[in-house]
Parts: C-alpha cells; sequence; structure tokens
C-alpha cells in the first residue's frame, strides 16, 4: 500500500481548446509517474463512493487485482499491515493483498472514490457502508456472532439491490412523470408509516442505551414524510394500499413485542439498509430533491447506531436476530413490490383512503394507551 498526495502532481492552470481558456486547477495523474506506472494502460473501471464516519471502518472481502482509493474529504487512518493517516488529496495505490482497511478519523469522517479495475477481477471494497471482517480472511480480530450477523444483513441487501423495485429505479421507464408521480404516493404511505415505526421504538423501548438511541433516531427523521409530501402536493396518487399498510403494521406490532435487540435488527440492519440502498439511487431519477439527497447521506450513519449498540452487548445471542432479521427483510421486501407495482401502473389493488376509515394519527378511542401515543407522529402535510 503506498499514499501518495495530489499536491506532487504537476498542476496545469489553464487550457485553451477552439481559443477557449478554461481556468482553474487542473492535475493530469498519468503526469505522476509513479500513478501513472500503477494504472493500466486500458482498463475499464468500477466506481464506489464511500462515506465513513468517524471510527467507522471498511475491510477488504479479498483483493487479487490493484484498486485505488481516492479521498475527496476528510480524513481516516489505514488499517492492518501497513497502518498510515490518510487525508483529502491522497491517493492510496492498493496492490493486490495490500489493504487491509480504512476507517474514518475524527472529527468529520472521511469520503473517498473507490475504484477497482475491471478484468482483473478486483473487489477489494463491500456495498455495506459498516463492513466487518470477512470469516477466513483478513482481519485484526476473530469475527464475532455479530460479523456473521451483518454477513447476512448484506446477503438480504445485495438480493434486494437486484429486486423488481431496484430495476425499474434503474431503468429508463422511471424517468416517465407518471411512474415518478406514482412511485412518490407509495412511498409516502410508508414514509408516513415510518414515522409511527419509530414512535412505537420510543413508546416501547426500555433499555436506557437504545432508549438514547431510539430518541436521536426520531429526532434525525421527525417530518421527513412532510418533506417527502412536498414533492407532489396533496393531490397525491395513491393515498392509500393495502399492501403497505398491512407490511407497515406489521414493523408496529414488532415494536411492542420485539426484545430491544430485535427492535434494533428491524430498524437499523433491515429498515435503514434498505432506505440506504433505495434512495441512493432514487436520486437519479429525482436529483433535485433534498428529500432523497438527505437519506443518501445519513442511513448509514443510522445503520452504524445500531451496529455500535448491538456490539456493546456483552453475551449477544444472534439466534433470535437472524429470525428477526429474515422476516424484516421478507416484509420491507413485500412493501417494496407493492411500490414497484404501484409505480409501473398495475395496481388494482391500491386505492384512495375510505371515508369511513380512520385517518392518520386517528385512533379507536378503546386503543390502550401505549397505542395511543403512536398518534404523536407526524403525519404528512
Amino acid at each position: 500500500m503506498r499514499v501518495v498526495n495530489t499536491a506532487s502532481i504537476p498542476a496545469i492552470e489553464s487550457l485553451k481548446a477552439d481559443e477557449r481558456t478554461l481556468l482553474g486547477l487542473f492535475k493530469d495523474i498519468r503526469k505522476h509517474a509513479e500513478l501513472s506506472a500503477f494504472l493500466p494502460e486500458a482498463c475499464r473501471l468500477s466506481l464506489r463512493w464511500v462515506r465513513l464516519v468517524p471510527g467507522q471502518p471498511l475491510r477488504p472481502r479479498h483483493l487479487p487485482g490493484k484498486g485505488m482509493i481516492v479521498v475527496t474529504d476528510g480524513s481516516g487512518e489505514v488499517i492492518g499491515g501497513s497502518p498510515g493517516r490518510i487525508q483529502a488529496g491522497d491517493v492510496v495505490l492498493v496492490d493486490p493483498g495490500g489493504l487491509q482497511g480504512i476507517v474514518g478519523g475524527a472529527p468529520d469522517g472521511l469520503s473517498a472514490i473507490s475504484i477497482h479495475f475491471e478484468g482483473e477481477d478486483a473487489r477489494w471494497d463491500t456495498p455495506c457502508m459498516c463492513a466487518t471482517p470477512v470469516p477466513g480472511g483478513p482481519s485484526d480480530g476473530a469475527s464475532t456472532p455479530l460479523d456473521h450477523l451483518i454477513e447476512e444483513n448484506e446477503a438480504h441487501a445485495r438480493e434486494f439491490a437486484v429486486s423488481p423495485l431496484m430495476q425499474l429505479i434503474r431503468s429508463e421507464r422511471a424517468v416517465g412523470d407518471g411512474v415518478k408521480r406514482r412511485m412518490l404516493g407509495a412511498l409516502q404511505i410508508w414514509s408516513d408509516a415510518f414515522q409511527k415505526v419509530l414512535c412505537a421504538r420510543v413508546v416501547f423501548e426500555s433499555h436506557p442505551g437504545a432508549i438514547k438511541i431510539a430518541e436521536r433516531h426520531l429526532a434525525d427523521e421527525v417530518g421527513h414524510n412532510r418533506r417527502l409530501a412536498r414533492m407532489h402536493g396533496p393531490s397525491r396518487s395513491p393515498s392509500w394500499d393495502r399492501g403497505i399498510a398491512a407490511a407497515s403494521s406489521w414493523f408496529i406490532e414488532r415494536m411492542g413485542s420485539a426484545s430491544t435487540e430485535e427492535r434494533t435488527v428491524l430498524i437499523h440492519f433491515v429498515i435503514e439498509r434498505c432506505a440506504d440502498i433505495l434512495l441512493s439511487a432514487a436520486q437519479r431519477i429525482f436529483p433535485d430533491s433534498d428529500y432523497f439527497a438527505t437519506h443518501a447521506e445519513v442511513d448509514a450513519e443510522h445503520f452504524k447506531l445500531g451496529y455500535d449498540f448491538l456490539k456493546s452487548l456483552p453475551g449477544l445471542d444472534i439466534t433470535p436476530l437472524r429470525g428477526a432479521l429474515t422476516e424484516g427483510w421478507q416484509m420491507m421486501n413485500l412493501i417494496c413490490q407493492r411500490i414497484s407495482d404501484i409505480a409501473e401502473g398495475g395496481c388494482d389493488a391500491t386505492t384512495d383512503l375510505p371515508a369511513a376509515c380512520a385517518g392518520p394519527g386517528e385512533l379507536a378511542s378503546d386503543a390502550p394507551r401505549e397505542l395511543a401515543a403512536l398518534a404523536m407522529a407526524p403525519a404528512a402535510e
């Protein structure tokens, strides 16, 4: 592993073409001898953006080929066999098997672009923003049961990444006004329900550490459904869907019946990981939306809140957590399948909310006191 700072690359202060001058600071990486020697002459590149909060590790699955990490903001540490500090402007050259991981530094963490050269089968990074050691792979410590749970979560995440909804979002069909309008309406149903899920967690949580996390998470998310509602106004369609409503109610019920550890898995591993994939990809079709841009930045941090909490618990038993993980992903897949069906227009099960039904925040008068607290959840404007 070698680190080259871009300050050592010769600068080009102007470019001339067709009598037009583009002023600014330009640096041709090929003009640096060591970087030029490292780069293949002709090779397709695979690029990934990486964001690590302070103390958050990113460890590789394997690296049979060469790769590069271009640090764009913040600072961090290279961990493993050749530790060292890296900062914005550094280009980390990673030879095969030469990187054991990086970790975000204080106070702002680290942002970077990871590059691997296709054709050499290189893959040093992982889709999870809270990567953990791989059993049998390079690591600075033995794998824990929690590490294995993270691996299972990532397996579910990879399946979701190729789901019908994700395929739709990546397709040209998704840019159509009708598809976008219906997708926003369906997302709104889940977004309104998610506010109630978070409130239910605060109501039913009893562990002091988990209460702190639950309250912080709610404070971060409160009102986000109203921000989404402003994108399509009061005439959204659909306004209700029985499939999304049923699966959303399952999550609300589980906040009351699940253990602290299971609630943490459902919220931080399942919902936040799913949102990280979905809302990051949706920026392509909603490029001017602060709703999607905000979630693309914070969902990985919310994932880490749950990871750090579970890591702090002694004698963690992951057996019941594996069940919660599988059930949670099944329900999220159900919600996202309905969103996909609605967006595509094949949604005969979708309907407007009947006038005789209770609206958002309205509960029967004989509801238990604990469930009445859910009415505090902010409804969409």
